[in-house]
């Protein structure tokens, strides 16, 4: 004969609706956290990239410096605007290796940053102006060869220096400037 009441040895199968909440609420929560991850990664991404380019862009100058005994000089005809000096820069290191591609940072590209005149400009990089003696640009292990424009990445420009190293602007300044 059966027993028709209810006894504790038997248990229900499945969630409550408490235990079901709890698993949701745990789902969401890491949810959320990964979409913080997530919407990170194309700016680290990014950053990345422009590292790269900066890495570039010393490379090229490092190898003209090295096959001219000079940096390179802006030719007095040319005048200050903006694309004037970027096809001289990168008609100067194209031989170099230096494509178009390198010259443009990704993060501008991607925010659709652009400059006041509503073009986005052919460089997103500028290199100092030294002057033609040998060894100028070596000379201040501290100056540095190239300065992203704007601060895409969140803590100022990038900048790379004569030994190679790429730092943030506001990393460069409390290290070395201050």
């Amino acid at each position: 004969m059966r027993s028709s009441h209810w006894s504790p040895a038997r248990k229900r199968a499945g969630l409550t609706i408490l235990e079901l909440i709890a698993v949701i609420a745990i789902l969401l929560i890491l949810a959320g956290l990964l979409a913080g991850v997530i919407s990170r990664l194309p700016g680290a991404a990014d950053r990345v990239r422009c590292t790269e380019n900066l890495k570039q862009l010393y490379l090229g100058l490092n190898s003209y410096t090295e096959e001219n005994d000079h940096w390179p000089q802006l030719p007095e005809a040319i005048s200050d605007s903006r694309s004037e000096v970027a096809d001289f820069w990168i008609a100067t290191l194209k031989p170099y290796g230096v494509t178009d591609a390198v010259w443009q940072c990704p993060g501008v590209l991607r925010l659709g940053k652009i400059q006041q005149s509503g073009r986005t400009p052919k460089i997103h990089y500028l290199p100092t102006r030294f002057d033609a003696k040998p060894n100028t640009s070596k000379k201040w292990s501290i100056q540095p060869w190239v300065v992203e424009i704007g601060n895409i990445h969140g803590h100022g420009p990038l900048l790379i220096l004569p030994d190679g190293s790429v730092h943030d602007w506001d990393i460069y300044v409390e290290q070395f400037v201050k």
